[in-house]
């Protein structure tokens, strides 16, 4: 998983009240986010294609992201054409793109089969609905106005992170209110809506999801530890919850109370939870709080800031990739030669973090740290070997620190890139 700066500023700490908004950006601007996330899938989309560029547009697409992730998987290859495909599917602008092709229960075949209950198969409203897709469309567009007037910093925050909404015929649904999910992130699933409330509520909770989704593609959220971690049960249905999706319904549910704050008098759905959601955050939060061994970094800051926890977290330390703790043994010279092996491919976002991939079975895509990234950085031009002793010099003087300093930060970025496979110590001098 992610790996890099960990947010620690208590200064927006320590209210429940604290806007979420807020919180969040502590941890990443959206708009820093989304251009880490599109670098990822970029990335991702070379090494499995090389040559494929993606646009904003298509790095956004959640279909794409869905091609490339079932890719990343390990499950089979990634076709442009179908990338293509996709990418030409209409949508009609209601505040938010909303699928409206006559295609879209062919095209939007996988979110739509994961979020199904068991023998239900929900389809889309689209244009061939006619009047009706209008209506709904006219709904959706006041909700999201809405939202926007409710609680217009929350709404700016989540809808960053949803890149498509398909609203769902009633009668075909099974009663899915809304839903997301994290394999084909962006796109927002809603029931055919009655009001514009519905719709609010609906984006305030997926939307809080999709913002999951891309804090766990680029910060430190969880590891695979988090697999084997202990389930949560709830107290109102008795369902039984791992650890991501625990966090990801702690997290809507966190938003939730905040928007229900900022509704006045508007009459709520009759499938809401507004009025459920500071209980249900609670509760979730509180079994993550005894549970916060099992996060990483920033979602261990998230969950104190969240719950408006004056004290820092507590307990041992969060566990990060094992790599970042390797450290280079200490008997290499200043002439022990380093080389980028050649499988290795890597893009650097515009915040200056560098994700990194390597096209092997499964294949491998991962942040690095600071320094890791720098150090790798220094094959950008040239994958020729380097001495340790040529870069600790450019290192000591570009991060404007005493040789000493800039030795022990580099051997232990050198670790982690060895340990990592994506750095080799050469049997010679070159």
């Amino acid at each position: 998983m992610a790996s890099g700066d960990v947010i620690t500023g208590s200064s927006v700490m320590g209210s429940s009240t604290t806007g979420a908004h807020v919180l969040h950006a502590a941890v990443a601007p959206a708009s820093e986010l989304l251009e880490e996330r599109r670098t990822l899938y970029r990335l991702a989309a070379e090494l499995f294609t090389p040559g494929t560029e993606l646009s904003d547009n298509l790095a956004d697409h959640p279909i794409v992201r869905y091609e490339i992730g079932r890719v990343l998987a390990g499950h089979g290859d990634l076709d442009p054409a179908r990338l293509a495909e996709v990418a030409a599917m209409r949508v009609r602008d209601a505040g938010v793109p909303v699928a409206a092709d006559r295609d879209a229960a062919e095209l939007l075949e996988a979110p739509l089969r994961i979020v199904a209950p068991p023998g239900v198969r929900p389809l889309p409203l689209t244009e061939a609905d006619g009047e009706r897709f209008g209506t709904a469309m006219t709904i959706v567009a006041e909700g999201v106005r809405l939202f926007r007037t409710l609680a217009p910093d929350m709404a700016e925050d989540l809808l960053a992170h949803v890149s498509m909404v398909a609203v769902l015929k009633r009668e075909t649904s099974g009663g899915v209110v809304s839903a997301s999910s994290r394999y084909v992130p962006g796109l927002v699933l809603i029931d055919e809506p009655s009001l514009p409330i519905e719709v609010a509520e609906a984006l305030v909770h997926e939307g809080a999801h999709e913002k999951f989704f891309d804090f766990a593609i680029a910060k430190d959220f969880l590891d695979a530890r988090a697999e084997d971690a202990d389930y949560f049960e709830t107290s109102w249905s008795h369902a039984r919850w791992p650890l991501e999706q625990t966090f990801a319904a702690w997290h809507a549910y966190s938003c939730l109370a905040q928007f229900y704050t900022s509704i006045g008098t508007e009459q709520l759905g009759q499938d809401s939870l507004l009025s459920k959601a500071r209980e249900r955050a609670d509760e979730i939060g509180q079994w993550l709080l005894a549970h916060e061994n099992d996060l990483l970094e920033d979602a261990r800051w998230l969950l104190h800031a969240l719950m408006g926890d004056k004290d820092e977290p507590t307990g041992e330390a969060a566990a990060r990739s094992q790599v970042d703790d390797v450290t280079l043994s200490l008997d290499i010279s200043e002439d022990c030669h380093f080389h980028l092996l050649p499988d290795v491919r890597y893009k650097r976002a515009a915040t200056g973090r560098v994700v990194v991939g390597r096209a092997a079975q499964p294949p491998e895509v991962f942040w690095l740290d600071e320094d890791a990234s720098w150090t790798l950085g220094q094959w950008r031009n040239d994958r020729t070997p380097k001495t340790f002793g040529w870069i600790l010099a450019r290192a000591a003087e570009e991060w404007l620190v005493d040789h000493v300093t800039a030795s022990a930060r580099l051997r232990k970025a050198l670790g982690s890139l060895r340990s990592s496979s994506l750095v080799g110590l050469s049997d010679q001098a070159h």
